[in-house]
């Protein structure tokens, strides 16, 4: 069930009346019911690898807690666990194909074993969540959930389990063991946040993506500034649509009086890739950063090893992207761009205008996409070669024109729509959402409420009509 269809509206509406109907001590049961409920729609077969999992690292951190010589043991047992399943499931097919094709470059001929394994949804969300779970029991930031019922419910909590937020035990928990009381403004906010995240997804990027995906399922007719615009425009997209996923999420955990983080603050306003970061995929960047920077020693062991570490993370962000090359070179590309910022810092203190800085982070994070979006190396060496053929044209008002025209190939209507679609999302992008909300309030009851049947009519009648997954679920 994908928060933008209407199955989830009605399995939505049910849990939603449940849950404010039954004895607060009863709304966690009916959470963990209808989670389990949401997460098996999928597939029945993923229920029973989430339930192992819960069940494993239940015990495991009651284990840490009680222990006082084989904590560490423990640690690394439970690290062992999730992360090796997250590799069965996730990565075992990539590894033994390229382990087969450079036996073959290598003119070994060994066959190595595939496993045909489904991709349990979420995975790469829930195991991450788990695993700061265990290390901040470890580590003794929190102590270790007793309730069963509880912790099962902070595995499996289902806004945020298909593509996060990845939530922290500290921040989760007590909100779940805490009885909630229905509060009318709550549930307004909620509903305003979730459609607002429904618009991003359905109105802009999904349009958006029409163009894109066409591009990229024919790319050898495609040369020059096409391809540049259709960068531009992925870049676009997948910020609306992940984004447009996070106020979804976010805005049905607060109709149900959770407050989860927010995993986007204007990424495409920041004045460098390391800013992008701290900007974009906030509760990644974060684990990241506290689960696998620190520990490898962050920057506290000379710039070159600081440098290390950075591209290390961001390869392995790569990866834990998708089981494919192409993450793995657009993590690395991440990480080699932040290593060169931090030594052009060390060595010059000049004063960039914002603006530039702004640029060239977009820029740079443009060309990331690139390996992002490709299916296949192939592909992006393929846009990397052609992006620039006939450079001398591209300020020429008759090439740049022949080139949209190419890209819009149905009619100047859509081109149209999708120009006022991308406007709309830069100009979201720019004003702060808070900066939105406080304007729209101030309007009398009359326009308010007509702006939100606009969005509503805007939904309904500029959605694409094909049904299309979040782009972060397949991860």
């Amino acid at each position: 069930m994908l928060f933008n269809t209407f199955p989830f509206l009605l399995f939505f509406i049910t849990v939603f009346t449940i849950y404010w109907n039954v004895p607060k001590k009863f709304q966690w049961i009916v959470l963990l019911l209808g989670s389990y409920f949401f997460y098996g729609s999928w597939k029945p077969a993923y229920l029973g690898i989430i339930l192992i999992t819960t069940l494993i690292n239940y015990f495991i951190a009651l284990a840490i807690h009680r222990s006082k010589q084989h904590k560490k043991q423990y640690l690394i047992l439970a690290l062992l666990i999730n992360l090796g399943t997250l590799f069965l499931f996730k990565y075992f097919n990539f590894f033994t194909i390229s382990l087969d094709q450079l036996f073959q470059n290598i003119g070994w001929n060994i066959a190595l074993p595939q496993w045909k394994l489904l991709l349990p949804l979420g995975i790469s969300f829930y195991t991450f969540q788990v695993i700061g779970y265990i290390v901040d029991v470890y580590r003794g930031n929190i102590t270790p959930e007793k309730h069963l019922g509880f912790f099962a419910l902070f595995v499996c909590f289902f806004p945020q389990v298909v593509s996060g937020p990845i939530e922290r035990g500290k921040e989760l928990l007590p909100q779940l063991k805490m009885a909630h009381t229905f509060a009318y403004p709550q549930i307004v906010s909620g509903l305003k946040l979730f459609t607002f995240g429904l618009f991003k997804k359905m109105v802009i990027a999904d349009n958006i993506a029409v163009i894109v995906d066409h591009t990229f399922n024919s790319l050898p007719q495609y040369k020059g500034i096409s391809l540049i615009i259709t960068m531009f425009l992925f870049a676009w997209q997948i910020y609306m649509d992940f984004s447009g996923y996070t106020d979804m999420a976010r805005g049905i955990a607060r109709m149900l009086g959770f407050h989860l983080i927010e995993n986007f603050n204007m990424p495409y306003l920041a004045t460098s890739v390391r800013d992008f970061w701290k900007r974009w995929h906030i509760s990644l960047s974060r684990f990241l950063k506290d689960y696998l920077y620190i520990p490898l020693g962050g920057n506290r062991n000379g710039l070159w090893r600081t440098c290390l570490n950075i591209f290390i993370v961001f390869t392995l962000c790569g990866l834990w992207h998708g089981a494919a090359w192409n993450f793995v070179v657009w993590g690395a590309f991440h990480g080699l761009v932040m290593v060169g910022e931090r030594l052009v810092g060390k060595i010059t203190k000049f004063q960039i205008p914002n603006t530039m800085k702004i640029t060239y982070t977009f820029c740079m994070v443009n060309i990331s996409w690139i390996f992002f979006r490709s299916q296949t190396l192939t592909d992006a060496v393929y846009i990397l070669r052609y992006a620039f053929v006939g450079f001398k044209n591209f300020f020429l008002p008759s090439y740049i024109w022949a080139s949209i025209s190419q890209l819009f190939t149905t009619n100047k209507i859509e081109m149209g729509i999708t120009a006022g679609l991308l406007a709309t999302a830069i100009i979201l992008e720019i004003i702060p959402k808070t900066t939105i909300t406080a304007f729209v309030h101030k309007q009398p009851a009359a326009i308010r409420y007509s702006l939100y049947i606009l969005s509503i009519l805007m939904i309904i009648h500029l959605r694409n009509a094909n049904i299309k997954e979040f782009i972060y679920v397949r991860f």
